[in-house]
């Protein structure tokens, strides 16, 4: 799908879904915010709705997008500063407990990073092995509807398994695929450790992600349980929630976004700029 070079924004609130296919939108930014043409927003819908997904449930998806943004504005960052803390206080009083919590805390991979003080890889890329990555910035790889997007770095730190819908993917190709770990470039990212995980897990989520590549992007964004087809934050989900570790800040539903992979009591931020 090719759309007019213009400024991207991380959120649409959709105002209406009319007959005959037509939607009526505005930015969460106001009049002056370059956008999508609207046709993207409607192709998106219609191919929730091609899915299975219902109106309802679009909307709700849409309501889901709006607190996304708003969680990634202001409390992602509180929420940084607090886990960040947390991992530091927790080494220095308690080692063992803190290693046991998080098991790559001694890792050499990660520095930190004196002038923001955040936890940072100290290569090129961003995080090792099964750790979940997460960033709201919408030219990364998240929909014009904007819930923010997700990657799961491989077994090989340089590359990342990410999920793409073709309209939107950089590669131009449909689904799960390596892409080039390029997220310490990127704004508005979130690097998440699972809590309790060892190195095992860790390889082994990283080994689930990387034997589904190659099958489609899922579009039914409330059936987060099927396995045939992903969207990208169902696949970090899923890649943990095999190896007994459900990464789902709200487990019961059907749905699972990048804000509640961030906001799960499962997971800690160890790195976001």
């Amino acid at each position: 799908m090719k759309v007019a070079k213009k400024k991207i924004v991380p959120l649409l609130l959709v105002g209406g879904i009319l007959a005959g296919g037509g939607i009526v939108a505005e930015t969460a930014y106001g009049a002056e915010t370059e956008v999508f043409q609207p046709k993207s927003v409607e192709y998106e819908i219609q191919m929730m709705k091609d899915s299975g997904m219902t109106l309802e449930q679009v909307k709700q998806f849409v309501e889901i997008s709006k607190e996304g943004k708003e969680f990634f504005e202001k409390d992602a960052k509180i929420k940084a500063e607090n886990d960040l803390k947390e991992i530091d206080e927790l080494k220095t009083t308690h080692p063992e407990e803190a290693k046991e919590l998080y098991s790559k805390i001694d890792d050499p991979a990660y520095s930190q990073n004196e002038l923001n003080g955040l936890v940072a890889l100290a290569g090129s890329a961003l995080g090792t092995k099964g750790d979940v990555l997460v960033s709201y910035e919408i030219n990364s790889g998240s929909s014009s509807i904007g819930v923010g997007h997700t990657a799961i770095v491989s077994k090989d730190s340089s590359r990342t398994i990410e999920s793409f819908a073709k309209s939107w993917s950089p590669t131009g190709k449909d689904g799960v695929q390596y892409y080039p770990n390029t997220w310490k470039g990127r704004s508005k990212v979130y690097g998440l450790w699972v809590k309790g995980a060892n190195n095992t897990k860790y390889l082994n989520a990283a080994s689930y992600a990387q034997g589904q590549i190659g099958k489609g992007y899922n579009w039914s964004f409330f059936d987060k349980n099927r396995t045939d087809k992903f969207y990208c934050s169902q696949l970090a989900w899923r890649s943990w929630k095999n190896q007994g570790i459900d990464i789902d800040n709200v487990t019961w539903d059907t749905v699972v976004t990048p804000m509640e992979l961030v906001k799960s009591s499962n997971t800690t931020i160890f790195y976001s700029n």
